[in-house]
């Protein structure tokens, strides 16, 4: 950097007639202010006998090139008066500038969609769940099983309220070997497709409702598979128009899941 300019000596007005003015010697100034600074000087102006130097204003940033804290603060202002009694300073510059950082924006969390579809789906599975064990406790006609086993009665309640109340038979005699006699079957009057749901829906709840085996469409399931029974000549005594359930001689321990029934 190479040294400012001197400055040249002013005469100084001699304060007494008559008397020659004194030349002062060159003063040297040497400013602090950055390059960028001295660089940017936009005006010098000279005006009854007083020199001015003014500083632009300068932006200062803080951070990566580009930042979003750039700030725009004044440079100082230098003015030096040079008159018959010598240079004086007017202002001085600030001793130091500090760039504020502007704040973070603050963004909004993320949102995992899988998350929320995941939540409202479980949600609709457990408002349809509670629906269908609400079903499963309506008030249901068991006048036609007479005097069943408590559990043959709940299991019978807990099936019919699950498929619009299919007429139902309980204790009954029978020619053959029959649990119905002494109330550990009850049946369920229906065909087709409600016929299959009600046979599952008992199955996939054996233990809980006690049962021991299924009767339907001609076969027997005792829990490990459906198996083929022999003809025994018409829809009735073949299990075609009602699914047949037979319980165990104990009550069970455990309460039915609609969960598991179609």
């Amino acid at each position: 950097m190479g040294a400012p300019p001197m400055v040249p000596a002013i005469p100084r007005a001699s304060a007494e007639p008559g008397r020659p003015a004194v030349a002062r010697p060159a003063v040297r100034h040497r400013t602090t202010a950055p390059s960028a600074i001295r660089n940017g000087m936009t005006a010098a102006a000279v005006a009854g006998g007083a020199l001015t130097v003014v500083m632009p204003t300068v932006v200062l940033t803080s951070g990566p090139a580009g930042a979003a804290n750039a700030m725009e603060l004044p440079a100082p202002v230098l003015a030096m008066v040079v008159d018959d009694t010598g240079p004086s300073p007017v202002a001085s510059p600030p001793t130091s500038l500090q760039p504020v950082a502007a704040p973070e924006a603050e963004l909004p969390p993320a949102v995992e969609v899988a998350g929320l579809l995941k939540a409202a789906g479980l949600a609709e599975v457990a408002d349809k769940a509670a629906a269908r064990a609400e079903a499963a406790r309506c008030d249901a006609d068991l006048d036609g099983l007479g005097r069943v086993k408590s559990w043959a009665r709940e299991a019978a309640r807990f099936l019919s309220c699950l498929y619009d109340e299919p007429d139902l038979g309980g204790v009954a005699q029978r020619a053959g070997a029959s649990d119905h006699p002494t109330g550990l079957a009850v049946d369920l009057m229906v065909r087709g497709d409600r016929g299959d749901r009600i046979a599952a829906c008992a199955l996939a709840n054996k233990e809980e409702l006690g049962i021991s085996y299924v009767l339907w469409k001609q076969r027997s399931n005792y829990g490990d598979g459906w198996e083929r029974m022999s003809d025994r000549g018409g829809d009735t005594a073949n299990h075609r128009d009602h699914v047949h359930i037979s319980f165990d001689r104990s009550k069970p321990d455990g309460s039915p899941s609609v969960e598991r029934c179609l």
